[in-house]
């Protein structure tokens, strides 16, 4: 399945749309809570089921960093996780890289 996205209505330069992609509809504009893998503040169910929220965000650059994350991430996926089945998006990690390199986050 491919993402899309639907615009449904617009005024001016704003727009109200559905993204879809293989993991569910997310209704823009969105809020998106980030999750970082390393914390178990809110889990992300709870955010869905208690808060509204349609889609997570997590930052590449903490999972690379961490062998426990960078492992389940490859051999099982990010949505086991972050025990999440919903649309998850990924910040490269780029700028943390090129900002910390070598660090250890937690």
């Amino acid at each position: 399945m491919a993402i899309d996205f639907e615009v449904r209505h617009t005024e001016g330069l704003s727009r109200l749309g559905t993204l879809t992609t293989p993991h569910g509809k997310v209704q823009t504009p969105a809020l998106m809570p980030v999750i970082n893998p390393n914390l178990d503040l809110i889990p992300a169910q709870v955010m869905a089921d208690e808060l509204g929220a349609q889609m997570v965000i997590t930052n590449s650059y903490i999972i690379r960093k961490g062998e426990e994350l960078s492992k389940v991430a490859t051999e099982e996926g990010l949505h086991a996780l972050l025990n999440w089945d919903g649309p998850i998006m990924t910040d490269s990690g780029t700028f943390q890289d090129y900002v910390y390199g070598d660090v250890d986050v937690e």
